[in-house]
């Protein structure tokens, strides 16, 4: 996942403090991270088809605590330069806890994590534990020697028998749909039609649009209620209308949306633990506020999931264990798959106090997002899609983090910022852009 697509994809979560937090908690906070899940390092599996295994890294980067003030405007670039190249899971440094102080008084923190090394989840889960005075970081276990091989040699077998079993399920997907079942036919995604680009641009100077919103948590949960939907479904309604306005579909269409879904459990050691649920949303014209639809959608998804989750079905699409048996040089020269989906639209839901809280000051706003670090307009042209999204939920705050993929349309910050803001008109929403 770090090397074997070209580019490296970084998990990151940004705090901004309207008041100082002191370095002197911040180095607590790293330390007591560096000995929790993210102190993971991997390592080549002994076994021909198993997975590469985790070990504990006794290393990590120190504190890149800012020596300058820098201005609110500057915030972004900040941290984008924080997604280096030196963040590696196979030294066992990756991770890095940064943190910069504002001229306006306050500061800004940043977690960046391989997303090899964690999911959203794991990054929650591992900052929880270090920031809490009563919870105990949690390390993943190691192995060496024959406890190593013995591992190993169980995991080759259960990838063998993974891959075997998408092999049966895809050889019978490809039968006629006359004979399979109807509910086993799968339904292709609708094709949006899309408006001709307006303007160009300079395909080497391109880099993904990344634009931070903050809304009334008030405003937007009275909002959701009000048109007869949730926080969930408002924020994929409000990526709907802003991709209807760029011009990736027409009034009528249907864009079809990812929707990470975490089965991580209270102890789970886990680096990733997100499945993908699709839902399929009309594309409407401005007039049309109404979000019951988006969730009875997405309520009947989640609950179709649990039943193939229950039932031990596998996830639609390109067996993973299949591609995890491959060398990251085949894999980086295999085309990325065009799934239909428009994007992702991941809810991370009402972040805990213990997340938005460190050494006693109250983050105003949190931010997540993943991003492939480096990508350039060719690669993004290769995914074929529109916008990936983040929310994060705090009692005063919903902060929506956007990434677009699509040069053509989101040529640059501006004119994503400028696409997100209608969309959240649309709903009589005010946007207060990082």
């Amino acid at each position: 996942m770090h090397h074997g697509i070209g580019y490296p994809v970084f998990n990151q979560f940004l705090w901004w403090f309207d008041e100082s937090v002191q370095r002197a908690d911040l180095e607590k906070l790293r330390g007591n991270l560096s000995d929790g899940l993210l102190a993971r390092r991997v390592v080549a599996s002994t076994v021909p088809t198993a997975r590469d295994r985790w070990v504990p890294s006794t290393v990590s980067h120190s504190l890149d605590f800012h020596p300058h003030v820098i201005e609110p405007t500057d915030v972004l670039a900040w941290a984008d330069d924080r997604l280096d190249r030196d963040i590696d899971p196979e030294t066992g440094l990756g991770w890095r806890l940064a943190a910069a102080p504002l001229a306006n008084g306050g500061t800004v923190l940043s977690l960046v994590a391989s997303h090899m090394v964690a999911d959203g989840g794991a990054l929650i889960a591992a900052f929880v534990a270090a920031n809490s005075a009563s919870e105990q970081p949690r390390s993943i276990p190691g192995a060496d020697g024959i406890a190593a091989l013995g591992s190993d040699l169980r995991d080759a077998v259960e990838q063998v028998r993974s891959v075997a079993g998408w092999l049966v399920n895809t050889a019978a997907s490809a039968l006629p749909s006359s004979a399979r079942s109807g509910k086993d036919a799968a339904v292709p995604p609708s094709q949006p039609t899309r408006s001709q680009p307006t303007a160009g641009v300079v395909d080497e100077d391109w880099v993904s649009p990344h634009a931070v919103v903050e809304v009334d948590a008030t405003a937007w949960r009275a909002t959701a209620e009000r048109w007869g939907g949730t926080s969930n479904s408002l924020f994929i309604a409000v990526l709907t209308a802003a991709s209807g306005q760029a011009g990736r579909a027409s009034i009528g269409d249907s864009l079809q949306w990812s929707l990470p879904v975490s089965d991580r459990t209270a102890d789970d050691t886990r680096s990733n633990a997100t499945k993908i649920v699709k839902i399929e949303v009309p594309v409407t014209d401005a007039g049309d506020r109404d979000l019951s639809t988006i969730r009875k959608t997405s309520k009947a998804a989640f609950t179709a999931f649990a039943a193939r989750q229950a039932a031990g079905l596998p996830p639609a699409g390109i067996s993973q264990a299949l591609v995890q048996m491959l060398p990251d040089a085949v894999v980086a020269r295999v085309p990325q798959p065009r799934d239909g989906a428009e994007g992702l639209a991941s809810n991370l839901g009402v972040l805990p106090e213990v997340f938005t809280t460190v050494a006693g000051v109250r983050a105003r706003a949190v931010s997540g997002r993943a991003t492939f670090a480096g990508a350039d307009a060719a690669f993004a042209r290769s995914l074929d899609g529109g916008l990936t999204a983040w929310l994060c939920e705090t009692d005063e705050s919903i902060t929506l983090t956007v990434h677009a993929m699509d040069p053509d349309r989101f040529v640059d910050d501006r004119a994503l910022r400028d696409h997100v803001a209608g969309a959240l008109g649309r709903w009589e929403l005010t946007a207060r852009f990082w």
